[in-house]
């Protein structure tokens, strides 16, 4: 069995009139059409501004609250030579806001300069030190981008001193907004701007195209990159600015971010949302988590390529020591994880680890544990570091109502920043096995996955490839279409990057689907045995390698019905035969007596009645034949492993017995009533050779003898029934055990693969 990460969700498409109607008006597949309609977009007019998105359709960016105040405060402070500077932040969304602002006033002829606050020493947001050291040095204008509500306390001091601020922002508004100058925010209480999804880069797009009275184009690529990068909704506004911005990217590449694809080795034919997400994004951020956030916007704004190109190599080393790090510290991690196999919530931490990059190893463990994960460095006395909940747990709210236990704290539902003293560990550990009962956790659904269509390996075409792109570019509020298949067999299952991910072949009713799968290298040896039933879901991509062109599967998510059953059936068992971690389950209690000796931990033997149904096992080894079919069934029924491995050792298979014949029985018959006390301790061997017969039929023969009162034997001696009363041999228990022991072992060992996985497989099933 292989449990999904996600609960999948399959369309119920019914109006499909609309299906038809958009299909027919844009020249779409109707799998595309029903797709659209399935995301809400059901009328021409909706699919309209959703297919064809246009500058043209972009909102006047003086329906954003106080967007005529901030203009006209710029314009004097332009026109008086008043010295400006912009405060921005350190990741992605901040830097591209605080390049877009910057280019936007110097365009206008401002003395401006930026400023980029550190993660390590200034932390997130307002910072009453660095506003006072720019009021210091002569700042009369402070203009915040991607920042700044969150700010009442500082940004009045500010305005005590007679330095006006000039709040943009898209974060959450708290209780008590500042008292500024201005506030632009999509979302502001006074406002009304119709979309309230932009990203810190999209309002700083928005003030841009203020000031020059039109669409600020030069920057698209900035607020693409921003809105993306800070998993903002596709949808609306924010679709306008990541289709148009990504054109601009592909045709004429600003210098910096020329020298950063190149530096990453990405071709600008290739680039798409997911550039941004995985490759441009990752390497600036870099800089925020391990250096300066700086370097970054001059990176941005920089106009010769020649400038840039040692500035990106440098960025992209950087990413790449950003990623041994994550890499080393999540590994180091994951021992900590093993022991905490228990906690629903996973608090993990370390001597020095890098502060840096806990988020992204938080979410690591997130995605590989599917429970809400905080990593901490220890320095010390204090440990600091990130948290990554999903979406049934508020990690916020969870921590909240303790801050006592915290030297710092802040953050929001799904994503936290703490400093805690050290010696608190394990209680902040014990609090949120509190709170995940308190939230009902363990109970919780999983996340939603949504599936366009189920399809077969037929339907991986470059023009359903192709046709899908009408809908790019996507990313959160747009997913990229996933598709469900049904899969009959996998074949060639490999894993990549030291066991991390796989490659592997669907067999699907209508051919082969090569499927690459990212982050479930541990079901490699799941998939190497057949389930009963198994789907995959994914995304439908495009490869090309030599100048050939396939379709492939980006898995997402799978589940397997059944435990993948894995023939390893032998006769015998040497001390190599017993591999770790493992449930290595006994029938015959001799066995388990004399073997369980070659298992050590983390394996471990047992009888199988003393199988839980409350055991999770991953992987469960049959090691020897059991009595029968109905006790292998009690076993299958009771727990479902994750993989069911039959070596059904038997150590004299009676299978292979010849059955004795009327001869074989009338000569064994005259024997033992021409001898008398034949002792079969020592002249068992004697008779099997005088009557040429093989020992195990001559056995064989002998108990149904004595079942039918032919022959007795007492201590070992055996004598002839004078005058027995006839009896039909086959009527014996003995006949009978072994007619029972021959069919248990033809269908256990002596059949095919096919037809012992159906076997188990129908032993498994539950009883309705």
């Amino acid at each position: 069995m292989i449990n999904s990460r996600y609960q999948w969700e399959k369309p119920n498409i019914q109006n499909q009139k609309a299906v038809n109607e958009l299909s027919e008006t844009f020249g779409i597949s109707k799998l595309i059409a029903k797709i659209l309609v399935n995301r809400g977009y059901d009328t021409v007019e909706t699919a309209n501004a959703f297919l064809r998105p246009e500058i043209s359709d972009l909102y006047d960016p003086f329906l954003l609250h106080d967007m005529d105040k901030t203009i006209e405060r710029l314009f004097q402070a332009i026109d008086n030579g008043e010295k400006i500077v912009v405060y921005g932040d350190y990741d992605v969304d901040g830097m591209t806001s605080t390049a877009i602002m910057t280019w936007a006033l110097e365009l206008m002829g401002a003395n401006v300069s930026y400023f980029v606050p550190s993660r390590f020493s200034d932390g997130y947001g307002p910072n009453l030190a660095n506003y006072q050291k720019l009021a210091a040095e002569g700042m009369q204008l402070l203009v915040t981008v991607d920042n700044g509500v969150s700010g009442k306390d500082e940004v009045a001091w500010l305005m005590s001193q007679g330095i006006d601020v000039i709040i943009t922002d898209h974060h959450e508004l708290p209780a008590e907004l500042p008292v500024a100058t201005a506030i632009v925010h999509p979302r502001h209480p006074e406002g009304s701007y119709p979309f309230g999804g932009l990203s810190g880069a999209g309002v700083a797009f928005k003030v841009a195209s203020a000031l020059l009275e039109e669409p600020a184009d030069e920057v698209l690529d900035l607020a693409a990159l921003g809105t993306v990068a800070d998993v903002m909704s596709l949808t609306d506004e924010n679709r306008i600015i990541v289709k148009q911005g990504l054109e601009n990217l592909k045709l004429d590449p600003r210098p910096g971010l020329s020298a950063l694809l190149a530096a990453s080795g990405t071709q600008l034919s290739d680039i798409d949302s997911s550039t941004i997400g995985f490759t441009i994004a990752p390497r600036l951020n870099s800089l925020g988590r391990l250096e300066d956030a700086t370097t970054g916007v001059q990176l941005l704004l920089m106009d010769d390529i020649e400038n840039a190109k040692p500035l990106a190599e440098h960025v992209n080393e950087l990413n790449q020591n950003r990623q041994q790090l994550v890499n080393d510290i999540t590994t180091a991690a994951q021992d900590q994880v093993e022991k905490l196999i228990d906690d629903p919530i996973l608090v993990v931490a370390g001597e020095n680890w890098h502060e840096g990059v806990l988020g992204i190893v938080a979410s690591k463990l997130v995605e590989q544990t599917g429970k809400p994960t905080i990593a901490l460095t220890i320095n010390g006395n204090e440990m600091k570091g990130s948290g990554r909940s999903v979406p049934a747990f508020d990690l916020f709210t969870a921590l909240d109502g303790h801050r006592d236990l915290m030297v710092a704290f802040g953050g929001h539902a799904s994503a936290a920043g703490m400093t805690i003293p050290t010696d608190n560990l394990q209680e902040i550990r014990l609090v949120l096995r509190e709170e995940a009962t308190k939230q009902s956790l363990a109970g919780a659904q999983k996340p939603q996955l949504q599936i366009a269509a189920e399809v077969t390996a037929d339907d991986f075409t470059q023009q359903n490839f192709d046709n899908l792109q009408v809908l790019a570019p996507f990313g959160e509020g747009n997913p990229e279409p996933l598709f469900m298949v049904n899969v009959n067999k996998v074949d060639k299952v490999k894993t990549m990057t030291e066991g991390k991910h796989l490659r592997f072949t669907a067999q699907t009713t209508t051919g082969a689907l090569p499927v690459i799968a990212f982050g479930w290298g541990h079901q490699a040896v799941a998939l190497d045995g057949h389930f009963s039933s198994l789907q995959v879901a994914g995304t439908m991509s495009q490869n090309t390698f030599r100048g050939s062109t396939t379709y492939q599967l980006m898995l997402q998510d799978m589940v397997a019905q059944g435990a993948a059953v894995l023939d390893k059936r032998t006769s015998r068992l040497t001390k190599q035969t017993f591999a770790p971690n493992a449930t290595y389950v006994f029938f015959n209690v001799n066995h388990y007596q004399q073997l369980s000796g070659y298992i050590s931990q983390p394996s471990k033997a047992v009888m199988w009645q003393d199988i839980s149904q409350q055991l999770h096992i991953q992987t469960m080894v049959l090691v020897d034949l059991p009595e029968s079919l109905s006790q292998l069934q009690q076993l299958l029924q009771t727990v479902v492993p994750g993989r069911l491995v039959p070596m059904f050792y038997v150590k004299n298979p009676v299978y292979l017995q010849k059955m004795p014949d009327k001869q074989a029985f009338a000569k064994v018959f005259k024997f033992v009533n021409s001898f008398k006390n034949i002792d079969l301790n020592t002249q068992f061997d004697a008779a099997v050779n005088h009557l040429k017969m093989h020992k195990m039929t001559l056995q064989l023969i002998l108990k149904m003898f004595l079942d039918a009162k032919f022959v007795i034997i007492e201590n070992g001696v055996l004598n002839a029934v004078p005058n027995p009363t006839p009896m039909n041999l086959t009527e014996t228990k003995t006949f009978q055990r072994f007619m029972a022991q021959r069919d248990l072992e033809q269908q256990l060992i002596y059949s095919t693969t096919a037809e012992l996985e159906t076997l188990l497989m129908n032993l498994s099933k539950q009883e309705s």
